[in-house]
């Protein structure tokens, strides 16, 4: 069977090797892991081909078919899956998901490995987005190694450095090499032997692994000092790092201190650290500053160690390696063509032997393992087979495509028994499948369906596919009931056919088909049916000719129905047979058919002996007992003709045939088929020869001698046959002598040996191993291969085991007191000879000094060496390595010396941190040790030599871990319990086990100033003048000041009120001071306090004064007005309160046209009483006012407060004012009129003709606001009547008196007339100005305006418009219009008018809250009187009506002072001030600055702890 499976494997290889591949492969696959950042999404690929081309699909872990998520995920026809990313993700865009593609066409479903898509920055806009490039830099000492680590700010594991900058030139780094003078080894670039010359800033350019965005690093200074104080190392190393195999890696170990250190690597193996050299597999930079491997192997993979030391001390790093390679994965051909019923065994292989393997069979799960066997192929194992080999972190496949070979056909559709009508059509219907593709033919009753073509309507119509499916169809057309039968189709090809039969039932009567003579084999089980047609039938018998009773049922010849079956024919059953049908309804038919029964050959039995051996002869014959003659002989060997070179000797007669082997030979064996052949069939019979051949070497065994530790593998391989077995032996006992007969011998198992599992050892397939030799595996072994074909054959060998020097025990440090005695020891074991001699720092000791010794002692595994030192001093401290050597080996163990003292004095010393009581002192020390400070008060110039210190032991905090290039670490320390304001000396000390170090230098310092303990005394307040106090005080004691006073703060609050306030008086010796500015006639509580730079100390108790009574100094409040009737206003406010009876108050109003222009036309002032209600009377019907309203006593006036604005209510409408009439057509009139003062809401228009009494009609006219001149067309007029018009104005209070009337006609040819009205007009300086000049009359109408302006306009309507009028363009304008009837004109006199001039503002008073502003009235229009002035102020330099502290206030044009309050401290203003009449605002005055009285940098705070 195992031979026959490698031919057929072997066959379908060659085969495949021309056949292209139809099922799905992948060309592009997502890699195993995908990280991307959550708020930029990803994209993965996935690109498959076959033919024909697959359909791609993404589907999920559990199987399932992905689909587009709007907003999530979206799913491309071209195999690309898309996430989407976002600002705030879905919670199921933060979860890890695992995916595959998935790849189908007609040949095959493929499996991408699956890829996992894992999120990255699941914050939130993670992702990538929020980082910063960031470069670390060491200085070093000159000569030295130089360190710069680039990272990043946030997420460095997903950071490394693409390239590195000194200044702003990029740095070349090439491939390491021994001799480069910079080297990147993990994220560090690694500078050697530096110079000042390298100093300078330097900076990465860094790229993040998700999103490949690159930035650049801030600068980095590297600093290069060449002072020789020396420090131990300090490594910048890496924990872990990861590369490619195949790649080239460097391990950093660079330290940048002095004297440069001595580097060591180590390697773990199998638990201990073995010392690496420096060697072309991996190779030393600096001296070992980087461990450099040109090509990274997976077993590089583990745990590696540095170690750097100087005279100073050492430092040790561990680096895990992680080598990363890929993954590959065999499985022989794309495509194997496999014959049908054949068996076929996969194999598998993946390049990591650890990987897990399983098959997958058109996507489904088919097996597990290296190798999967397929038994008796058929149809359902064509398709794609995948091997999967999967890790813990990555997966790779390789694919197969099964084909089956030639292959007999197999039918997969099949037609079923009906019934139909005469004149009915159907269609019958197979489909097959083979290789070849199988032919299809329809047969009726077993004879071939073309002979029945000119009876019956037949079509056949066939198909077939690439995968070598055939369907075919056979249709019936107008059936009669002679087509019925039963129908058969058979598809075959060469090896064979497949067929199927079933009825097709045509109603009608019965009736038999001729049929040929029937031939068949003797001894084959025969089955015949009755060849009938018509439907139904009732019956079916077969008749024996000659016989007077129907074949029966049961028995060795029976029938049942229409079938007659022999079972199994024999030549007695030769004859003619009848069939005969009848119908239910009586009709009946007969027919005779002739069976010819022939037999075929019969082989008897044959076999070969099973002792036969090389170089024997034997003959085999194959005889034939029975069958029709001739015969024909003929002999193959394993499936194949007799190869001609094996000489083997054939003779055939007529019933026989002898196959003669002369000599056998191993080749002769196998299976030899003898086929006999007649005109009936064709037989086979097979023997299988077996030979069998002696055991001979193929690899024979060889003696071994290997060292300790190390692989141990011994082949041993025979062949012959039967294959022989291998055994390994081991002698037991002592000696390695060949030859006792009592010599006891133990055989190596398969598995560990049995006697001793420890030793690891081995027997498999005929090789010894074991992982590492070990001593017990040293002896004599035997290899002994047997088959049982003559005698066995054994070879004998000695295993020899040699260990190489080794020095036992962990090194380490060894510790001594400077002065006194240290040994240290070292166990060496190993084959001897073995020496032992001692270095130290790269030098071999002398041992004629005096002052070292060596003393060795033998042990039962070596030798034990002690070295000894007397009197050690610091320079004897460092590395001493032990070096033990044989001639299979060497070894070292590095230990190091501490030559220890008492510290040196703490230096640095400064002062990082101060208080009032306490003080935080910095400095570099050692590490370990303890620190004490010396502590004592100076005096103000310097520390007196004698004065007592205090001991004070500190509590250390480490500021800083990295050491300095002396060693030296930053501490700190704070100092507690001292005085505010006092000079200070403190010495600090070290100390260690061994004693106490110098003092360090002196550290000067003052504590900090403290807020004054104590009030000031003698606290009087008396009255001083009108809002004024005089309040005086002593200073408190000079033992409370706690620092320098710098003044005295007064604080006031009004009793009863919320006005409060501060004041300072500066200078120590401030004993008074006088607060103004406050309100008059209230009581006030005050308080006085010192301060210092500190702040301020406690407060005084309280002292109450009062001030005396003054004008009002607040204005009303709740101001509110309301128009009462057409002439009258109601005032209310909220009465003043004040210290003295009030006299009442004044009310100043002013008409105001347009509430935002400040457009006046009078003033007035009315006196009230001490009330809160005035009624204004004799003002203005239906026009706006602007109210203030102020206080009034016998010292003076109050602030108004702000205006307020209210109208009076409407009266009926004055009359109208200049009306005109003219002709503006043969039936139109135009009418237009001036309105009259006040709104109007609208006009009526009246007309009558001229001399009828009533019969006058109206019309009305809307008001329009801002028009200065309404007009309205009377139309449907007679002509040449003369009529009469005039004009009312309305208000919503009523209709005013009718205008004067006005005369005119209605004209066919109109002269030219303007409608418009001659007046004056003013307008504002540098506003636009509009003369009406509004034309009737028969065109065309010439206008002509003069004078004509610089700067003007003149509209398609004709108006005049001149642009920016000043006082230059006032005077006369007239229109004048002409037609051919006539002309007229109208003139306007212009009137501009200037805003007032800007006022003078002045400073009278300046208090501490509070600036008293005086001004000078400027020079107003003589027709416009002023109306108000507005002030403005705020605390900047900038405008004061744009400033964000702006505040502002209105007061009367009667007015020329204001007091701005509510001012802060010391503060300065700036003040503006602009007068309102009706032509508009002045210019700002010239901005006053004023500053307020006091000094706010000496205001106190709250809370007693700032002076700002």
């Amino acid at each position: 069977m195992i031979g026959t499976l490698v031919l057929s494997l072997l066959c379908a290889s060659h085969a495949a090797a021309a056949v292209e591949r139809l099922a799905p492969w992948f060309v592009v696959e997502a890699p195993p892991v995908v990280q991307y950042g959550v708020g930029e999404g990803v994209r993965v690929t996935c690109v498959a081909r076959g033919d024909p081309p697959p359909a791609v699909a993404w589907l999920a872990e559990d199987g399932s078919a992905l689909e587009d998520v709007p907003g999530l995920r979206r799913v491309y026809g071209n195999g690309t899956l898309e996430l989407a990313g976002g600002a705030a993700p879905r919670p199921a865009t933060l979860r890890p998901a695992t995916l595959r593609c998935r790849a189908a066409n007609a040949h095959g479903v493929a499996l991408s490995r699956e890829t996992t898509l894992r999120p990255v920055g699941a914050l939130g806009a993670v992702g990538a987005a929020s980082w910063e490039a960031v470069l670390w830099v060491r200085g070093a000492a000159a000569g030295g190694v130089a360190a710069l680590t680039c990272g990043a700010s946030r997420d460095p594991q997903l950071v490394e450095p693409a390239a590195w900058y000194r200044g702003e030139e990029i740095l070349h780094v090439d491939p390491p090499t021994p001799e480069s003078r910079y080297v990147v080894a993990g994220s560090s670039l690694l500078i050697r032997a530096v110079s000042p010359a390298d100093a300078g800033p330097y900076s990465c350019l860094a790229r993040h692994s998700l999103s490949s965005v690159t930035r650049r690093s801030q600068p980095a200074m590297l600093t290069v000092t060449a002072s020789a104080v020396g420090a131990a190392p300090g490594l910048v190393s890496a924990s872990e790092l990861t590369a490619r195999a195949g790649s080239a890696l460097c391990l950093p170990c660079a330290a940048a201190d002095h004297p440069p250190p001595t580097y060591s690597w180590y390697r773990e193996v199998a638990g201990r650290l073995q010392p690496v050299e420096s060697s072309p597999e991996a190779w030393w930079w600096a001296g070992g500053a980087a461990l450099c491997l040109p090509r990274a192997r997976p077993q590089h993979a583990g745990a590696w160690l540095c170690k750097a030391y100087n005279v100073f001390g050492d430092a040790t790093a561990q680096l895990r390696i992680h080598v990363t390679d890929t993954l590959t994965v065999t499985v022989g051909p794309s495509v194997l063509v496999a014959e049908t019923g054949s068996t076929v065994r996969l194999n598998c292989s993946a390049s990591d032997p650890a990987a897990r393997l399983a098959w997958l069979h058109d996507g489904a799960a088919a097996g597990a393992g290296a190798a999967l066997l397929l038994r008796s192929v058929s149809r359902s194992h064509r398709g794609l087979y995948q091997c999967f080999a999967r890790r813990p972190h990555d997966s790779a496949h390789a694919d197969l495509e099964l084909r089956l070979g030639d292959s007999a056909p197999e039918l997969h559709y099949t037609f079923i028994e009906q019934a139909l009508r005469p004149g009915g059509s159907v269609s019958l219907r197979c489909a097959a499948s083979g290789s070849p593709a199988p032919r299809i033919s329809w047969l009726l009753d077993g004879q071939p369906l073309d002979q029945f073509g000119n009876q019956h309507r037949y079509f056949i119509s066939e198909e077939s596919s690439a995968g070598g499916d055939v369907a075919s169809a056979l249709n019936v057309s107008a059936a009669t009931a002679a087509a019925g039968g039963r129908y058969s189709c058979r598809a075959h090809n060469r090896l064979g056919r497949a067929e199927h039969s079933a009825r097709l039932n045509i109603y009608g009567p019965p009736s038999i088909r001729a049929l040929g003579p029937v031939r068949v084999v003797a001894g084959d089980n025969v089955t015949l049916y009755c060849p009938y047609a018509g439907y139904p039938i009732s019956s079916v018998t077969w008749w024996v000719r000659g016989s007077g009773t129907a074949v029966g049922g049961t028995g060795r010849v029976s029938a049942r129905g229409a079938a007659l079956r022999l079972s199994p024919a024999l030549p007695s059953d030769a004859g003619h047979y009848a069939c005969a049908v009848a119908a239910p309804s009586g009709p009946a038919a007969r027919r005779d058919i002739e069976i010819q029964v022939r037999n075929p050959p019969k082989i008897s039995p044959f076999m070969f002996s099973s002792e036969l051996t090389e170089g024997s002869s034997v003959q085999v014959l194959c005889g034939v007992s029975s069958g029709d003659k001739p015969m024909y002989f003929s002999w193959f060997k394993d499936g194949a003709p007799l190869p001609s070179n094996l000489q083997i000797e054939e003779k055939s007669l007529n019933e026989f045939s002898l196959l003669m082997f002369s000599e056998l030979t191993s080749r002769h064996s196998g299976a030899y088929t003898c086929r006999v052949s007649n005109h009936a069939a064709s037989v086979n019979y097979t023997a299988t020869l077996s030979v069998k051949v002696t055991p001979s070497w193929v690899k024979e065994p060889q003696e071994a001698a290997v060292l300790l530790g190390a692989p141990l593998l011994i082949e041993c391989a025979a062949k012959g046959y039967p294959t022989p077995d291998i055994v390994w032996f081991r002698k037991i006992g002592d000696g390695i002598s060949l030859g006792e007969s009592t010599e006891q011998w133990e055989q190596v198992r398969t598995v560990e040996w049995s006697s001793s599992p420890e030793l690891g050892l081995q027997a498999n397939n005929g090789t010894l191993s074991a992982g590492t030799a070990a001593r017990a595996h040293q002896g004599l072994y035997r290899c002994q291969a047997d088959n049982g074909v003559g005698p066995p054959l054994v070879k004998h060998l000695n295993i020899t085991v040699h260990e190489a020097a080794q020095l036992e025990g962990p090194g380490g440090n060894v510790s001594c007191v400077r002065g006194q005695s240290a040994t240290l020891t070292c166990d060496a074991s190993g084959d001897a000879p073995l020496s032992v001699h001692w270095s130290h720092r790269g030098a071999k000791l002398d041992l004629n000094s005096f002052r070292w010794s060596v003393s060795e002692a033998r042990t039962a595994g070596g030798l034990k060496s002690s070295l000894q030192l007397r009197a050690a001093e610091k320079l004897d401290a460092g590395e001493y390595r032990c070096h033990a050597r044989n001639q299979f080996g060497s070894s070292e163990l590095l230990m190091y010396l501490h030559v220890e003292e008492p510290p040196a004095a703490p230096r640095s010393v400064r002062l990082c941190a101060l208080g009032s009581r306490w003080a935080r002192v910095c400095w570099r020390a050692a590490p370990a040790l303890h620190h004490a400070a010396l502590t004592a008060p100076r005096a103000d110039t310097a520390p007196e030599p004698h004065q007592p210190q205090t001991l004070l032991n500190l509590t250390v905090e480490t500021t800083d871990d990295r050491a300095d290039a002396t060693g030296s670490r930053a501490y700190a320390a704070r100092l507690a319990d001292l005085r505010p304001a006092v000079p200070y000396t403190v010495h600090l000390v070290a100390s260690n086990h061994v004693g106490q170090s110098p003092q360090s230098d002196p550290l000067l310092f003052t504590t900090l100033d403290e807020a004054p303990s104590a009030a000031p005394l003698m606290v009087r307040v008396r009255p001083a003048g009108p809002g004024e106090l005089h309040v005086s005080w002593s200073a408190p004691s000079p033992v409370s000041w706690n620092g320098q006073l710098i003044g005295h703060v007064v604080s006031w609050r009004e009793v009863g009120g919320s006005s409060e306030g501060r004041m300072a008086a500066r200078g120590w010796s401030a004993a008074a001071l006088t607060v103004v500015a406050l309100r008059s006639g209230a009581r006030y509580a005050v308080t006085v306090r010192s301060y210092n730079r500190a702040g301020a100390g406690p407060h005084s108790p309280v002292v109450h004064g009062a001030t005396p009574a003054g004008a009002p100094e607040e204005s009303p409040q709740s101001v509110s007005c309301i128009g009462v009737s057409p002439r009258a206003l109601r005032v209310r406010w909220a009465p003043v309160p004040h210290a003295a009876p009030l006299l009442g108050y004044d009310l100043h109003l002013a008409t105001i046209q347009q509430k935002h222009s400040w457009s006046v036309a009078e003033w007035q002032v009315v006196r009230a009483g001490g009330g809160g209600e005035a009624r204004v009377v004799g003002l203005r019907a239906a026009t706006n006012y602007s109210v203030w309203v102020r206080a009034r006593s016998d010292l003076g006036l109050g602030p108004p407060a702000p205006p307020v604005y209210c109208s009076t209510l409407d009266d009926v409408a004055g009359a109208v004012g200049a009306v005109r009439a003219v002709a503006a057509g043969g039936d139109t009139v135009r009418a237009s009129w001036l309105p009259p003062a006040g709104p109007v809401t609208h006009y009526t228009l009246y007309t009558r003709e001229l001399g009828k009494v009533g019969g006058e009609w109206s019309q009305r006219v809307e008001a329009e606001e801002g028009e200065e001149e309404m007009w309205r067309d009377v139309r449907g007029l007679r002509a040449r009547a003369v009529y009469e018009l005039w004009v009312r104005a309305a208000t919503p209070a009523g209709v005013g008196p009718p205008s004067v009337t006005v005369t005119a006609a209605p004209i066919a040819t109109a002269p030219a007339r303007i409608s418009s009205l001659s007046r004056a007009v003013s307008v504002v300086e540098g506003a636009d100005a509009r003369l009406r000049c509004a034309a009737v009359g028969e065109p065309p109408l010439r206008r002509r305006w003069s004078p004509l302006p610089p700067r003007h306009v003149v509209s398609d309507a004709g108006d005049l418009i001149i642009h920016g009028v000043d006082a230059s363009l006032s005077g006369n304008y007239t229109c004048r219009v002409r037609n051919a009837a006539g002309s007229d004109a109208v003139s306007y006199v212009v009137r501009v008018r200037r805003p007032p001039s800007a006022p003078l503002l002045r400073l009278a008073r300046a208090d501490l809250y509070a600036l008293h502003l005086t001004w000078e009235h400027p020079v107003p229009d003589p027709d416009l009187p002023l109306i108000s002035y507005s002030i403005w102020w705020s605390l900047s330099e900038e405008p004061a009506e744009t400033a964000e502290t702006t505040q502002w206030a209105s007061v009367p044009a009667s007015d020329s002072s204001y007091t701005a309050r509510g001012l802060r401290c010391g503060a300065a203003y700036s003040v503006r001030l602009r007068a309102h009449s009706a032509a508009g605002a002045s210019p700002p005055s010239r901005p006053l600055l004023a500053r307020t009285a006091g000094d706010s940098s000496y205001a106190v705070n709250a809370d007693n702890k700032s002076l700002k």
